[in-house]
Protein backbone atom coordinates (compact mmCIF):
# COMPACT_ATOMS: atom_id res chain seq x y z
CA UNK A 1 0.00 0.00 0.00
CA UNK A 2 2.82 2.42 1.24
CA UNK A 3 4.18 1.46 -2.67
CA UNK A 4 1.35 2.18 -4.26
CA UNK A 5 0.87 6.01 -2.77
CA UNK A 6 4.81 6.74 -3.43
CA UNK A 7 3.74 6.14 -6.82
CA UNK A 8 0.07 8.10 -7.04
CA UNK A 9 0.20 10.87 -4.61
CA UNK A 10 1.49 14.14 -5.25
CA UNK A 11 4.71 15.20 -4.25
CA UNK A 12 3.03 18.05 -1.70
CA UNK A 13 0.99 14.94 -0.30
CA UNK A 14 4.04 12.66 0.10
CA UNK A 15 5.71 15.86 1.90
CA UNK A 16 3.29 16.40 4.28
CA UNK A 17 2.61 12.60 5.36
CA UNK A 18 6.06 11.90 5.48
CA UNK A 19 6.87 15.43 8.04
CA UNK A 20 3.78 13.90 10.06
CA UNK A 21 5.20 10.43 10.32
CA UNK A 22 8.92 11.96 11.19
CA UNK A 23 6.93 14.14 14.10
CA UNK A 24 5.23 11.14 15.52
CA UNK A 25 8.75 9.39 15.34
CA UNK A 26 10.15 11.92 17.28
CA UNK A 27 7.79 11.90 19.69
CA UNK A 28 7.81 8.64 20.67
CA UNK A 29 10.80 9.00 20.91
CA UNK A 30 10.97 11.27 23.36
CA UNK A 31 8.23 9.96 25.62
CA UNK A 32 10.41 6.58 25.61
CA UNK A 33 13.46 8.67 26.87
CA UNK A 34 11.11 10.11 29.97
CA UNK A 35 9.38 6.75 30.83
CA UNK A 36 13.03 5.14 31.12
CA UNK A 37 14.62 8.45 32.83
CA UNK A 38 18.11 6.71 32.00
CA UNK A 39 20.84 9.27 31.30
CA UNK A 40 23.05 7.27 29.11
CA UNK A 41 25.10 9.05 25.96
CA UNK A 42 23.40 8.82 22.74
CA UNK A 43 25.19 10.79 20.56
CA UNK A 44 27.17 8.04 19.29
CA UNK A 45 24.19 5.80 18.20
CA UNK A 46 22.30 9.62 16.70
CA UNK A 47 25.16 10.49 14.68
CA UNK A 48 26.14 7.04 13.09
CA UNK A 49 22.51 6.89 12.44
CA UNK A 50 22.15 10.53 10.56
CA UNK A 51 25.46 9.37 8.85
CA UNK A 52 23.46 6.59 7.25
CA UNK A 53 20.80 8.51 6.93
CA UNK A 54 22.58 11.13 4.36
CA UNK A 55 24.51 7.88 2.79
CA UNK A 56 21.03 6.36 2.04
CA UNK A 57 19.68 9.44 0.52
CA UNK A 58 22.84 10.43 -1.52
CA UNK A 59 22.95 7.04 -2.84
CA UNK A 60 19.36 7.09 -4.09
CA UNK A 61 20.03 10.74 -5.42
CA UNK A 62 22.48 10.02 -7.91
CA UNK A 63 20.65 7.10 -9.23
CA UNK A 64 17.46 9.44 -9.63
CA UNK A 65 19.76 11.88 -11.18
CA UNK A 66 21.42 9.47 -13.66
CA UNK A 67 18.24 8.57 -14.31
CA UNK A 68 16.88 11.62 -15.16
CA UNK A 69 19.95 12.50 -17.50
CA UNK A 70 19.57 9.46 -19.75
CA UNK A 71 15.75 10.44 -20.18
CA UNK A 72 16.88 13.62 -21.40
CA UNK A 73 19.45 12.69 -23.70
CA UNK A 74 16.95 10.29 -25.15
CA UNK A 75 14.67 12.88 -26.21
CA UNK A 76 17.74 14.42 -28.23
CA UNK A 77 18.66 11.23 -29.70
CA UNK A 78 14.90 10.19 -31.11
CA UNK A 79 14.32 14.04 -32.32
CA UNK A 80 18.37 13.30 -34.16
CA UNK A 81 16.85 10.08 -35.48
CA UNK A 82 13.68 11.77 -36.33
CA UNK A 83 15.11 14.50 -38.32
CA UNK A 84 17.46 12.24 -40.36
CA UNK A 85 14.32 10.46 -41.37
CA UNK A 86 12.69 13.39 -42.20
CA UNK A 87 15.32 14.73 -44.39
CA UNK A 88 15.96 11.28 -45.98
CA UNK A 89 12.39 11.38 -46.91
CA UNK A 90 12.66 14.54 -48.60
CA UNK A 91 15.02 13.17 -51.26
CA UNK A 92 12.18 10.94 -52.33
CA UNK A 93 9.95 11.71 -55.53
CA UNK A 94 6.60 14.01 -54.47
CA UNK A 95 4.69 11.10 -54.50
CA UNK A 96 6.61 8.97 -52.14
CA UNK A 97 7.24 12.29 -50.09
CA UNK A 98 3.54 13.63 -50.23
CA UNK A 99 2.51 9.57 -48.38
CA UNK A 100 5.62 10.11 -45.81
CA UNK A 101 5.52 13.23 -44.42
CA UNK A 102 2.10 13.12 -42.52
CA UNK A 103 3.24 9.68 -41.12
CA UNK A 104 6.75 11.14 -40.22
CA UNK A 105 4.42 14.17 -38.17
CA UNK A 106 2.14 11.88 -36.68
CA UNK A 107 4.45 9.76 -35.20
CA UNK A 108 6.00 12.02 -33.87
CA UNK A 109 2.60 13.84 -32.10
CA UNK A 110 1.74 10.50 -30.86
CA UNK A 111 5.21 10.20 -29.09
CA UNK A 112 5.28 13.65 -28.10
CA UNK A 113 1.53 12.96 -26.11
CA UNK A 114 2.69 9.72 -25.31
CA UNK A 115 5.52 11.05 -22.90
CA UNK A 116 3.57 13.98 -22.17
CA UNK A 117 -0.07 12.40 -20.88
CA UNK A 118 -0.73 9.26 -18.86
CA UNK A 119 0.01 7.86 -14.99
CA UNK A 120 2.51 9.97 -13.06
CA UNK A 121 5.20 6.47 -12.93
CA UNK A 122 5.76 4.17 -15.67
CA UNK A 123 6.93 1.12 -13.99
CA UNK A 124 4.49 -1.06 -15.96
CA UNK A 125 3.20 1.25 -18.39
CA UNK A 126 2.63 -0.36 -21.60
CA UNK A 127 4.52 0.31 -25.30
CA UNK A 128 3.39 2.97 -27.73
CA UNK A 129 1.41 0.85 -29.59
CA UNK A 130 -0.30 3.70 -31.55
CA UNK A 131 3.05 4.79 -32.30
CA UNK A 132 4.10 1.66 -33.32
CA UNK A 133 1.31 1.39 -36.07
CA UNK A 134 2.44 4.73 -37.59
CA UNK A 135 6.09 3.20 -37.76
CA UNK A 136 4.81 -0.18 -39.17
CA UNK A 137 3.08 1.96 -41.72
CA UNK A 138 6.39 3.96 -42.44
CA UNK A 139 8.06 0.63 -42.55
CA UNK A 140 5.51 -0.26 -45.42
CA UNK A 141 6.54 2.34 -47.34
CA UNK A 142 10.05 1.88 -47.45
CA UNK A 143 9.72 -2.01 -47.61
CA UNK A 144 7.80 -0.67 -51.06
CA UNK A 145 10.93 1.46 -52.31
CA UNK A 146 14.00 -1.78 -51.91
CA UNK A 147 10.94 -4.18 -54.23
CA UNK A 148 11.07 -0.96 -56.85
CA UNK A 149 15.33 -0.60 -55.93
CA UNK A 150 14.87 2.46 -58.07
CA UNK A 151 17.28 4.63 -55.96
CA UNK A 152 19.27 2.47 -53.59
CA UNK A 153 21.82 4.37 -51.85
CA UNK A 154 18.53 6.96 -50.35
CA UNK A 155 16.87 3.77 -49.72
CA UNK A 156 19.49 2.53 -48.07
CA UNK A 157 19.99 6.37 -45.91
CA UNK A 158 16.33 5.80 -45.13
CA UNK A 159 16.21 2.96 -43.73
CA UNK A 160 19.19 3.62 -41.49
CA UNK A 161 17.22 6.55 -40.10
CA UNK A 162 14.01 4.48 -39.68
CA UNK A 163 16.08 2.05 -37.79
CA UNK A 164 17.64 4.63 -35.45
CA UNK A 165 14.08 5.78 -34.72
CA UNK A 166 13.52 2.50 -33.57
CA UNK A 167 16.20 1.92 -31.71
CA UNK A 168 15.84 5.34 -30.19
CA UNK A 169 11.79 4.33 -29.02
CA UNK A 170 12.56 1.60 -27.46
CA UNK A 171 15.01 2.56 -25.63
CA UNK A 172 13.11 5.43 -24.38
CA UNK A 173 10.16 3.60 -23.39
CA UNK A 174 13.07 1.17 -21.44
CA UNK A 175 14.20 4.47 -20.03
CA UNK A 176 10.74 5.57 -18.91
CA UNK A 177 10.14 2.59 -16.89
CA UNK A 178 13.28 2.72 -14.66
CA UNK A 179 12.84 4.10 -11.39
CA UNK A 180 14.25 3.98 -7.96
CA UNK A 181 13.36 0.50 -6.64
CA UNK A 182 10.26 0.45 -4.17
CA UNK A 183 12.39 -1.34 -1.99
CA UNK A 184 14.91 1.47 -2.07
CA UNK A 185 12.20 4.25 -1.27
CA UNK A 186 10.66 2.12 1.82
CA UNK A 187 14.06 1.28 3.35
CA UNK A 188 14.62 5.62 2.96
CA UNK A 189 11.40 6.25 4.84
CA UNK A 190 12.16 3.36 7.67
CA UNK A 191 15.76 4.87 8.08
CA UNK A 192 14.13 8.15 8.42
CA UNK A 193 11.67 7.55 10.80
CA UNK A 194 14.01 5.24 13.26
CA UNK A 195 16.52 8.12 13.36
CA UNK A 196 13.71 11.15 13.93
CA UNK A 197 13.12 7.96 17.12
CA UNK A 198 16.83 8.13 17.95
CA UNK A 199 16.71 11.79 17.66
CA UNK A 200 13.69 12.13 19.63
CA UNK A 201 15.05 9.94 22.22
CA UNK A 202 17.95 11.82 22.74
CA UNK A 203 16.83 15.06 22.73
CA UNK A 204 13.67 13.95 24.81
CA UNK A 205 10.54 15.88 25.02
CA UNK A 206 11.45 18.68 27.63
CA UNK A 207 14.14 19.87 25.65
CA UNK A 208 12.60 23.33 24.26
CA UNK A 209 16.22 24.19 23.41
CA UNK A 210 16.70 21.53 20.35
CA UNK A 211 13.19 21.47 19.70
CA UNK A 212 13.93 24.25 16.40
CA UNK A 213 16.78 22.55 15.44
CA UNK A 214 15.15 19.34 15.21
CA UNK A 215 12.53 20.67 13.50
CA UNK A 216 14.58 22.46 10.91
CA UNK A 217 16.36 19.39 10.40
CA UNK A 218 13.49 17.16 9.56
CA UNK A 219 12.30 19.98 6.93
CA UNK A 220 15.46 19.19 5.33
CA UNK A 221 15.52 15.55 5.59
CA UNK A 222 11.87 15.81 4.13
CA UNK A 223 12.92 18.02 1.60
CA UNK A 224 15.78 16.13 0.39
CA UNK A 225 13.74 13.46 -0.01
CA UNK A 226 11.16 15.04 -1.97
CA UNK A 227 13.73 16.10 -4.10
CA UNK A 228 15.05 12.55 -5.12
CA UNK A 229 11.19 11.57 -5.64
CA UNK A 230 10.76 14.21 -7.93
CA UNK A 231 13.33 13.39 -9.91
CA UNK A 232 12.29 9.68 -10.33
CA UNK A 233 8.70 11.31 -11.63
CA UNK A 234 10.34 12.76 -15.30
CA UNK A 235 6.56 13.85 -16.80
CA UNK A 236 4.91 15.21 -13.30
CA UNK A 237 7.31 16.37 -11.12
CA UNK A 238 8.78 19.63 -10.77
CA UNK A 239 12.02 19.36 -12.64
CA UNK A 240 10.74 17.42 -15.93
CA UNK A 241 12.23 15.98 -18.57
CA UNK A 242 12.08 18.49 -21.30
CA UNK A 243 10.71 17.80 -24.67
CA UNK A 244 11.65 20.77 -26.33
CA UNK A 245 13.43 18.94 -28.53
CA UNK A 246 11.04 16.93 -30.51
CA UNK A 247 8.44 20.44 -30.20
CA UNK A 248 11.06 22.33 -31.80
CA UNK A 249 11.28 19.58 -35.08
CA UNK A 250 7.39 19.35 -34.69
CA UNK A 251 7.56 23.13 -35.54
CA UNK A 252 10.30 22.73 -38.18
CA UNK A 253 8.69 19.83 -39.88
CA UNK A 254 5.19 22.03 -40.03
CA UNK A 255 6.87 24.77 -41.83
CA UNK A 256 9.02 22.67 -44.17
CA UNK A 257 5.34 21.39 -44.98
CA UNK A 258 4.00 24.81 -45.36
CA UNK A 259 7.16 25.77 -47.44
CA UNK A 260 6.66 22.99 -49.84
CA UNK A 261 3.02 23.56 -50.34
CA UNK A 262 3.71 27.63 -50.95
CA UNK A 263 6.71 26.62 -53.65
CA UNK A 264 3.65 24.07 -55.33
CA UNK A 265 1.58 26.71 -55.42
CA UNK A 266 3.90 29.02 -57.70
CA UNK A 267 3.97 28.69 -61.49
CA UNK A 268 6.67 27.38 -63.17
CA UNK A 269 7.24 30.31 -64.91
CA UNK A 270 7.77 32.71 -61.62
CA UNK A 271 9.91 29.88 -60.33
CA UNK A 272 12.26 30.27 -63.05
CA UNK A 273 12.70 33.71 -63.12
Amino acid sequence: MINSLVDIMPIWAIGALLLTLIGLATALGGRLRNHIAINLDTFPATSASVTMLSLLIGFTFSVALNRYDTRRDLVVEEAGALTMVWERVRLEPPEVRDRMQPLVQRYLAQRLAYFQNGVVVDRKRAADVAAEDVQNKMWAIVNELVTDDTRPLITRSLIDGMTRVDDAAWRRESAAREHIPLLVIDLLILFSLITAAIIGYSTGLQSKVNRPINIAFFTLLTLAILMVLDLDRPRSGLVRVSQQPMIDLQADMAADVAAQRALAAVPPTEVVQ
